[in-house]
Protein backbone atom coordinates (compact mmCIF):
# COMPACT_ATOMS: atom_id res chain seq x y z
CA UNK A 1 0.00 0.00 0.00
CA UNK A 2 1.54 3.28 -0.96
CA UNK A 3 -0.96 5.81 0.93
CA UNK A 4 0.32 9.76 1.43
CA UNK A 5 -1.40 11.91 3.82
CA UNK A 6 -0.96 15.32 1.16
CA UNK A 7 -2.89 18.39 0.95
CA UNK A 8 -3.40 18.72 4.76
CA UNK A 9 -4.85 21.51 5.60
CA UNK A 10 -2.07 23.33 7.83
CA UNK A 11 -1.06 26.33 6.27
CA UNK A 12 -2.64 29.87 6.22
CA UNK A 13 -1.10 32.84 4.25
CA UNK A 14 -0.04 36.01 6.63
CA UNK A 15 1.65 39.15 5.78
CA UNK A 16 4.83 40.39 7.51
CA UNK A 17 7.70 42.47 7.08
CA UNK A 18 11.45 41.11 5.10
CA UNK A 19 14.62 42.94 5.83
CA UNK A 20 17.84 42.16 3.62
CA UNK A 21 20.60 45.19 4.53
CA UNK A 22 19.05 48.37 3.83
CA UNK A 23 15.59 46.55 1.98
CA UNK A 24 12.47 46.78 3.61
CA UNK A 25 9.33 44.78 2.21
CA UNK A 26 6.09 43.73 2.68
CA UNK A 27 5.20 39.67 1.75
CA UNK A 28 2.08 37.16 2.10
CA UNK A 29 3.15 34.01 2.46
CA UNK A 30 1.88 30.76 3.76
CA UNK A 31 2.75 29.80 7.62
CA UNK A 32 2.40 26.23 9.42
CA UNK A 33 -0.45 26.32 11.63
CA UNK A 34 -0.53 25.84 15.28
CA UNK A 35 -4.16 24.88 16.57
CA UNK A 36 -5.27 22.78 20.08
CA UNK A 37 -7.27 19.65 19.82
CA UNK A 38 -9.38 18.51 23.04
CA UNK A 39 -9.43 14.47 22.72
CA UNK A 40 -12.27 13.29 24.62
CA UNK A 41 -12.99 9.74 26.16
CA UNK A 42 -16.29 8.78 27.34
CA UNK A 43 -17.27 12.51 27.47
CA UNK A 44 -14.00 12.95 29.85
CA UNK A 45 -11.09 15.40 28.54
CA UNK A 46 -8.17 13.36 28.45
CA UNK A 47 -5.57 15.43 26.34
CA UNK A 48 -5.17 19.01 24.25
CA UNK A 49 -2.55 18.34 21.64
CA UNK A 50 -1.04 21.05 19.97
CA UNK A 51 -1.06 20.26 16.26
CA UNK A 52 -1.22 21.14 12.43
CA UNK A 53 -5.27 20.56 11.60
CA UNK A 54 -5.50 17.99 9.50
CA UNK A 55 -5.82 13.90 10.61
CA UNK A 56 -7.57 14.86 13.43
CA UNK A 57 -9.49 11.34 13.95
CA UNK A 58 -6.02 9.46 13.05
CA UNK A 59 -4.13 12.04 15.60
CA UNK A 60 -6.79 11.19 18.51
CA UNK A 61 -6.83 7.52 18.03
CA UNK A 62 -3.16 7.25 17.48
CA UNK A 63 -2.53 9.32 20.68
CA UNK A 64 -4.76 7.40 22.96
CA UNK A 65 -3.03 4.19 21.90
CA UNK A 66 -0.23 4.91 21.95
CA UNK A 67 -0.01 6.55 24.89
CA UNK A 68 -1.48 3.91 26.84
CA UNK A 69 -5.14 5.88 27.50
CA UNK A 70 -6.86 2.90 25.34
CA UNK A 71 -5.90 -0.53 24.95
CA UNK A 72 -5.98 -0.96 21.64
CA UNK A 73 -8.36 -0.39 18.88
CA UNK A 74 -10.97 -3.32 19.75
CA UNK A 75 -12.18 -0.74 22.43
CA UNK A 76 -13.63 1.45 20.58
CA UNK A 77 -16.91 2.22 19.47
CA UNK A 78 -16.91 5.17 17.56
CA UNK A 79 -14.52 8.28 16.96
CA UNK A 80 -16.60 11.46 16.36
CA UNK A 81 -14.97 14.57 14.57
CA UNK A 82 -17.63 17.14 13.24
CA UNK A 83 -16.88 20.74 11.02
CA UNK A 84 -13.96 21.88 9.13
CA UNK A 85 -10.36 20.72 9.79
CA UNK A 86 -9.60 24.89 10.07
CA UNK A 87 -11.33 28.08 10.59
CA UNK A 88 -13.69 29.41 8.20
CA UNK A 89 -14.50 33.58 8.02
CA UNK A 90 -17.64 33.14 9.75
CA UNK A 91 -16.33 30.07 12.48
CA UNK A 92 -16.33 31.08 16.31
CA UNK A 93 -12.95 32.89 17.66
CA UNK A 94 -13.07 29.80 20.41
CA UNK A 95 -9.50 28.06 19.82
CA UNK A 96 -11.64 25.19 21.28
CA UNK A 97 -14.67 25.61 18.54
CA UNK A 98 -16.38 21.57 19.24
CA UNK A 99 -16.92 22.10 15.41
CA UNK A 100 -13.43 21.54 14.53
CA UNK A 101 -11.28 21.32 17.37
CA UNK A 102 -12.74 18.17 19.55
CA UNK A 103 -12.43 14.67 18.83
CA UNK A 104 -14.81 12.30 21.10
CA UNK A 105 -14.37 8.91 21.19
CA UNK A 106 -16.63 6.51 22.39
CA UNK A 107 -15.20 2.54 24.09
CA UNK A 108 -17.43 -0.12 24.00
CA UNK A 109 -17.17 -0.85 27.74
CA UNK A 110 -17.82 2.86 28.86
CA UNK A 111 -16.55 1.51 32.69
CA UNK A 112 -13.68 0.06 31.68
CA UNK A 113 -10.70 2.10 33.40
CA UNK A 114 -7.72 3.18 30.90
CA UNK A 115 -5.37 1.14 29.82
CA UNK A 116 -2.45 2.94 32.21
CA UNK A 117 -5.14 3.69 34.65
CA UNK A 118 -5.44 7.34 34.50
CA UNK A 119 -7.99 8.30 31.94
CA UNK A 120 -9.19 11.26 34.64
CA UNK A 121 -6.03 13.30 33.80
CA UNK A 122 -5.80 15.87 31.42
CA UNK A 123 -2.53 15.97 29.44
CA UNK A 124 -1.37 19.05 27.45
CA UNK A 125 0.71 18.26 25.26
CA UNK A 126 2.93 21.30 23.49
CA UNK A 127 4.27 20.70 19.25
CA UNK A 128 7.94 21.09 20.60
CA UNK A 129 7.74 17.89 23.27
CA UNK A 130 5.80 15.10 23.93
CA UNK A 131 4.02 14.23 27.56
CA UNK A 132 6.86 14.13 29.77
CA UNK A 133 5.82 11.40 32.49
CA UNK A 134 8.98 9.63 33.48
CA UNK A 135 6.47 7.30 35.27
CA UNK A 136 6.03 5.72 32.07
CA UNK A 137 8.99 4.55 32.21
CA UNK A 138 8.46 2.38 34.95
CA UNK A 139 5.44 0.60 33.08
CA UNK A 140 5.51 -2.84 31.90
CA UNK A 141 5.91 -3.19 28.18
CA UNK A 142 6.15 -6.25 25.93
CA UNK A 143 9.92 -6.34 24.41
CA UNK A 144 9.47 -6.14 20.79
CA UNK A 145 9.77 -9.90 19.32
CA UNK A 146 9.66 -9.72 15.64
CA UNK A 147 12.35 -11.18 13.24
CA UNK A 148 12.38 -8.39 10.56
CA UNK A 149 15.98 -7.74 8.75
CA UNK A 150 15.56 -5.19 6.13
CA UNK A 151 18.80 -4.23 3.90
CA UNK A 152 21.19 -1.07 4.66
CA UNK A 153 20.16 -0.02 1.09
CA UNK A 154 16.60 -0.47 1.63
CA UNK A 155 16.73 2.02 4.75
CA UNK A 156 19.12 4.13 2.68
CA UNK A 157 15.91 5.18 0.50
CA UNK A 158 13.64 5.85 3.07
CA UNK A 159 14.61 9.67 3.45
CA UNK A 160 14.42 10.62 0.04
CA UNK A 161 10.99 9.43 -0.58
CA UNK A 162 9.89 10.91 2.72
CA UNK A 163 11.24 14.26 1.54
CA UNK A 164 9.43 13.87 -2.01
CA UNK A 165 5.96 13.80 -0.08
CA UNK A 166 6.69 16.72 2.39
CA UNK A 167 3.94 18.62 0.29
CA UNK A 168 2.88 21.25 3.55
CA UNK A 169 6.85 21.44 4.78
CA UNK A 170 7.49 22.70 0.95
CA UNK A 171 5.06 25.33 1.54
CA UNK A 172 5.45 26.50 4.49
CA UNK A 173 8.07 25.07 6.53
CA UNK A 174 8.23 24.48 10.31
CA UNK A 175 6.77 21.28 10.28
CA UNK A 176 8.20 17.85 10.94
CA UNK A 177 7.45 14.62 9.30
CA UNK A 178 6.67 10.89 9.86
CA UNK A 179 6.36 8.14 7.53
CA UNK A 180 6.19 4.46 7.74
CA UNK A 181 7.35 2.01 5.29
CA UNK A 182 6.94 -1.73 4.79
CA UNK A 183 10.50 -3.79 4.66
CA UNK A 184 10.65 -3.48 0.90
CA UNK A 185 10.98 0.34 1.53
CA UNK A 186 7.04 0.58 0.42
CA UNK A 187 6.05 3.93 1.94
CA UNK A 188 2.39 3.20 3.57
CA UNK A 189 1.53 6.94 4.89
CA UNK A 190 3.54 10.10 5.47
CA UNK A 191 2.10 12.21 7.94
CA UNK A 192 3.45 16.26 9.07
CA UNK A 193 2.56 18.25 12.40
CA UNK A 194 4.47 20.97 13.76
CA UNK A 195 5.30 18.17 16.77
CA UNK A 196 7.01 14.95 15.90
CA UNK A 197 5.12 13.29 18.44
CA UNK A 198 1.69 14.34 16.56
CA UNK A 199 2.63 13.36 13.30
CA UNK A 200 3.99 9.95 14.35
CA UNK A 201 0.73 9.49 16.25
CA UNK A 202 -1.26 10.10 12.98
CA UNK A 203 0.72 8.10 10.85
CA UNK A 204 -0.14 5.45 13.84
CA UNK A 205 -3.68 6.37 13.95
CA UNK A 206 -4.31 5.95 10.10
CA UNK A 207 -2.68 2.32 10.26
CA UNK A 208 -4.48 1.64 13.37
CA UNK A 209 -8.72 2.93 11.57
CA UNK A 210 -7.38 1.15 8.71
CA UNK A 211 -6.75 -2.58 10.10
CA UNK A 212 -2.92 -2.22 8.99
CA UNK A 213 -0.25 -4.27 10.90
CA UNK A 214 2.21 -2.54 12.60
CA UNK A 215 4.33 -4.73 13.45
CA UNK A 216 6.21 -5.26 10.58
CA UNK A 217 6.75 -1.59 9.40
CA UNK A 218 9.54 1.32 9.99
CA UNK A 219 9.01 4.68 11.94
CA UNK A 220 11.39 6.94 9.43
CA UNK A 221 10.99 10.84 11.56
CA UNK A 222 12.43 13.89 10.33
CA UNK A 223 12.77 15.11 14.62
CA UNK A 224 14.76 14.08 17.28
CA UNK A 225 14.26 9.97 18.07
CA UNK A 226 13.43 11.00 22.19
CA UNK A 227 12.06 8.16 24.54
CA UNK A 228 8.02 8.91 23.64
CA UNK A 229 8.81 8.22 20.14
CA UNK A 230 10.65 5.12 21.21
CA UNK A 231 7.55 4.38 23.81
CA UNK A 232 4.65 4.89 20.89
CA UNK A 233 6.32 3.35 18.51
CA UNK A 234 7.10 -0.22 21.05
CA UNK A 235 3.35 0.11 22.19
CA UNK A 236 2.26 -0.91 18.96
CA UNK A 237 5.25 -3.50 18.15
CA UNK A 238 6.82 -1.39 15.39
CA UNK A 239 10.19 -2.95 15.15
CA UNK A 240 12.17 -0.76 14.10
CA UNK A 241 12.70 3.41 14.48
CA UNK A 242 14.80 6.06 12.03
CA UNK A 243 15.16 9.51 12.83
CA UNK A 244 17.00 11.74 10.40
CA UNK A 245 18.46 13.72 13.53
CA UNK A 246 19.48 12.91 16.86
CA UNK A 247 18.59 10.10 19.80
CA UNK A 248 18.39 10.80 23.22
CA UNK A 249 19.98 8.43 25.61
CA UNK A 250 16.85 7.72 27.03
CA UNK A 251 15.78 6.64 23.79
CA UNK A 252 18.82 4.06 23.60
CA UNK A 253 18.16 2.81 26.56
CA UNK A 254 14.79 2.15 25.79
CA UNK A 255 15.10 0.73 22.84
CA UNK A 256 17.42 -1.95 24.14
CA UNK A 257 15.68 -2.99 26.73
CA UNK A 258 12.64 -3.48 24.68
CA UNK A 259 14.36 -4.99 21.58
CA UNK A 260 13.60 -2.16 19.03
CA UNK A 261 16.05 -0.97 16.49
CA UNK A 262 16.99 2.73 16.99
CA UNK A 263 18.73 4.89 14.28
CA UNK A 264 20.17 8.14 14.43
CA UNK A 265 21.39 10.75 11.70
CA UNK A 266 19.88 8.39 8.98
CA UNK A 267 20.62 10.27 5.69
CA UNK A 268 21.04 8.57 2.85
CA UNK A 269 24.10 5.89 2.69
CA UNK A 270 24.63 7.48 6.07
CA UNK A 271 23.31 6.22 9.78
CA UNK A 272 24.24 5.27 13.33
CA UNK A 273 22.70 2.10 14.40
CA UNK A 274 22.26 2.35 18.32
CA UNK A 275 20.46 -0.75 19.13
CA UNK A 276 19.74 -4.19 17.92
CA UNK A 277 21.69 -3.52 14.83
CA UNK A 278 20.96 -7.08 13.71
CA UNK A 279 17.84 -6.02 11.93
CA UNK A 280 19.73 -4.16 9.59
CA UNK A 281 21.56 -6.43 7.18
CA UNK A 282 24.92 -5.20 4.92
Amino acid sequence: MDDVLTGLPGIEDRTFTKIDAAERWMVTEPMAIEEPLQVMVDGKAVAVLMRTPGREKELAVGFCISEGVIGNFGEIALVQHCGRSVATPSATADALDVSRNVVQITRLRRDAPASDGRLDVLRLVRSGCGRTDPSELSMTLTPIDNELRVPAATLAELPRKLIAHQETYKQSGGLHAVALFDRRGTQVVIAEDIGRHNALDKALGYCILRGIPLDDKIVYSTGRASYEMVLKAVRLGVPLVMSRSSVTTLALDLAEQLNCTLVGYARGEKMSIYTHPERVMA
